[in-house]
């Protein structure tokens, strides 16, 4: 039974945790951004530079949102406004530029008639000042626009990998035009790619007005320091060094595991009426994310492992993808998954027997889950949702397949 002064604190404690920790929305203040400190200077250099814009773009997960929402406690008193939009399938370019600038408003001076040099202020809303007749909008219209106005605005265009792929050629076109009209406002570009041509189809006249920012996955320094801010902003602390290691592990590079494995154990931490976290607080936090995963990953999973045959090895090798050591962008081999599978086993496995298995991830009656590439005989894979990596390797601990150390 929780003692009275505790249950006075508990709420309070438990607002900490969800304020400083927070893995299913982005970051929005920064005193929770951690890391990320080149890409923070590169953004906020682009936007002090005129006629460049920016491109953020990296895999799902590595944070480039909260990236995004933050970049605005960067910048000092010369933007008048930032705005976020997410763009959506059945979005149009005019569509995303008419909410983009639904967030800006302009103080106008005029003199009033018969006091001299009196002069009165009206304010009007950006959006106002373009057509309203119903002709489409025009990239060059937009620029033209924005030239003309001396505020400097920054336009941050969320999602933008989920627009239809023939808008995304109006972007290239709207941010050559800015730059040529010499325009203060700035685009900053945000979505999910692997380099700047799968973000956007554009000409190459438009590379020179466009920063490209890759964000990867966070390094362990990085990711601990998401977990040092959050500690210190909720009053707990860590047991030992242990919790720390176990969290840096599974996350993988990706922030929201580290959030989410930190408010798990900090919860559970706090279940036993202590502010601070033991390693056992961190096993028991992996449980709780597995079992409140998202229902497409746990769907996923059940797919990829469930086998006609009562003994089969598909949970064995799938965990062992999950654990493979990986090139930069996120690919593996044959030979690294068999290293975890023997391991996991406890007894030597062939190739010939993993190729068939492998081969059947990339198909789509188990997920698909992998993607393959590369000649035959020379295979290499990744999971098509990077995100499905610490979400396997948290589920293979918790079902007792991998013991972590």
């Amino acid at each position: 039974m929780q003692s009275a002064s505790f249950r006075e604190k508990r709420a309070e404690y438990e607002r900490a945790i969800n304020t400083a920790f927070s893995p299913h929305s982005p970051i929005n203040e920064a005193r929770f951004f951690a890391g990320r400190t080149e890409q923070v200077r590169a953004v906020v250099d682009t936007i002090q530079t005129p006629g460049l814009h920016a491109a953020i773009y990296g895999e799902r997960g590595v944070g480039k949102t909260s990236l995004a929402n933050i970049i605005k406690d960067y910048l000092g008193g010369q933007i008048v406004g930032v705005s976020r939009v997410n763009c959506s399938q059945q979005d149009t370019f005019e569509s995303v530029i008419r909410r983009s600038l639904s967030a800006f408003q302009l103080s106008m001076s005029h003199p009033l008639i018969g006091f001299g040099q009196r002069e009165e202020s009206t304010v009007r809303e950006v959006l106002e000042l373009l057509p309203q007749d119903g002709t489409t909008l025009s990239p060059d219209a937009v620029a033209a626009l924005l030239a003309q106005l001396p505020p400097h605005f920054v336009l941050v265009i969320d999602e933008f990998d989920r627009l239809p792929r023939e808008e995304t050629a109006a972007f290239a076109d709207f941010i050559k035009s800015l730059s040529d009209r010499g325009a203060s406002s700035t685009v900053v570009l945000v979505g999910v790619a692997e380099d700047i041509d799968a973000l956007i189809l554009s000409h190459a006249s438009v590379e020179r007005c466009l920063r490209q920012i890759p964000l990867q996955r966070m390094s362990e320094d990085e990711l601990s320091e998401i977990i040092d801010r959050g500690l210190e902003a909720t009053g707990f602390a860590l047991a030992s060094d242990a919790p720390r290691k176990r969290i840096l592990s599974v996350s993988q590079g990706f922030p929201h595991y580290t959030h989410l494995l930190a408010q798990h154990a900090a919860r559970t931490a706090l279940d036993s009426e202590r502010t601070t976290i033991e390693d056992e607080d961190v096993v028991a936090g992996m449980k709780t994310a597995v079992e409140r995963a998202d229902q497409s990953h746990r769907e996923l999973y059940y797919k990829a492992t469930t086998g006609t045959k009562k003994r089969n090895l598909w949970r064995e090798v799938v965990a062992a993808c999950a654990l493979a050591d990986t090139d930069e962008r996120g690919y593996f081999s044959t030979r690294a998954v068999q290293d975890r599978l023997s391991e996991i086993l406890g007894r030597h496995i062939i190739q010939q027997t993993l190729a068939y298995h492998l081969g059947k991830l990339t198909e789509d009656n188990r997920g698909p889950l992998l993607q393959r590439v590369g000649p035959e005989r020379r295979y290499r894979y990744r999971f098509l949702n990077p995100l499905m990596r610490p979400f396997i390797t948290m589920k293979a601990m918790n079902d007792g397949l991998i013991h972590p150390q």
